[in-house]
């Protein structure tokens, strides 16, 4: 529920052009963790992709890209306590799908993780989707 609140915001921001707009929170979030990102960079899968214009998911001959720029969600669990090591949700619409992709770090350093909707699911299926995806070289 609070998720779906959380699309909800972004959404409502992304319906009124002066409230869609990037913050700086959002464009130093963006451009600190931009990049390739894979379960094993060195094997072929899935790869997340970050910038500052959009996010991007691809595996298996399929791709899902952002139509909108992406926004950074410090508060995207609401007031339930985030999982220990949760720095910030990268959000942006899909065609027909929304991408989540959590910044998390543990002892060997940052790592995303898909939380995928519906249609995301759907579209990649939960093992391309599962793991912690590092920084590609």
């Amino acid at each position: 529920m609070t998720r779906q609140l959380a699309w909800v915001l972004m959404l409502a921001g992304a319906a009124l052009p002066a409230l869609a707009q990037q913050s700086a929170n959002d464009i130093e979030m963006l451009t600190k963790h931009a990049g390739t990102w894979a379960v094993d960079c060195s094997k072929p899968g899935t790869r997340l992709g970050v910038d500052v214009k959009r996010l991007s998911l691809q595996s298996g001959g399929k791709q899902l890209a952002s139509h909108a720029p992406p926004m950074a969600a410090f508060s995207y669990f609401g007031r339930q306590e985030p999982p220990a090591g949760f720095e910030v949700a990268l959000l942006a619409e899909a065609p027909h799908a929304q991408l989540a992709f959590l910044v998390m770090s543990d002892k060997t350093g940052p790592y995303l993780t898909v939380d995928a909707d519906g249609p995301t699911l759907k579209l990649f299926g939960k093992p391309a989707l599962a793991g912690k995806f590092r920084r590609c070289p």
